[in-house]
C-alpha cells in the first residue's frame, strides 16, 4: 500500500479487522490491517479505545468501502430484527380478541392475554407436533 492510506473502519479486535478485510477483498476492495503490531494492541486482540484500523490505499477505493460496509451493517441489522420478529407466535384471545405475541420458546404452554389475562393456548411445541 502508498504512504496515503484512508482508514475506512475500525473494529475492537484484530481477528475482526481480518474478517472484514476478508470480506472487502471478496468484494473487489484491497485493504489491510494498520495496527496488528501496534504496542496499544493487548492479549487476545483487544486494542486501546481507538481501535484497529483497517485502510486502503485509495480515497476511490475508501469510498467504495465505506459505502459496502454500510450496506452490509444494514443488512446484517435488517436480517436480525426480521430474525428477532419472526421468533414470535401470535395467539388471538377467543374471550376479548386481542392478538398477543409469545416468544417461540413458549411454544406448547399455556400463557395470559395481554388484554384481558384470560388464559389462551399458544400453539406449537409437543402436542401439536404429535396432532400432525
Amino acid at each position: 500500500m502508498g504512504e496515503n492510506l484512508y482508514c475506512i473502519r475500525r473494529t475492537a479486535t484484530v481477528e475482526e479487522a481480518d474478517v472484514i478485510v476478508a470480506w472487502l477483498e471478496d468484494q473487489g476492495v484491497e485493504a489491510t490491517v494498520m495496527d496488528r503490531d501496534n504496542p496499544g494492541v493487548f492479549a487476545f486482540g483487544l486494542t486501546d479505545a481507538e481501535g484497529v484500523a483497517i485502510c486502503v490505499a485509495d480515497e476511490a477505493v475508501a469510498e467504495k468501502g465505506k459505502t459496502l460496509l454500510v450496506e452490509h451493517d444494514r443488512q446484517r441489522d435488517l436480517a436480525m430484527v426480521n430474525a428477532a420478529t419472526t421468533d414470535d407466535i401470535e395467539v388471538k384471545c377467543d374471550a376479548c380478541g386481542q392478538v398477543s405475541a409469545f416468544a417461540a420458546e413458549l411454544a406448547g404452554t399455556t400463557q395470559q392475554c395481554v388484554g384481558c389475562n384470560e388464559y389462551v393456548d399458544v400453539p406449537g411445541g409437543v402436542e401439536a407436533s404429535e396432532a400432525d
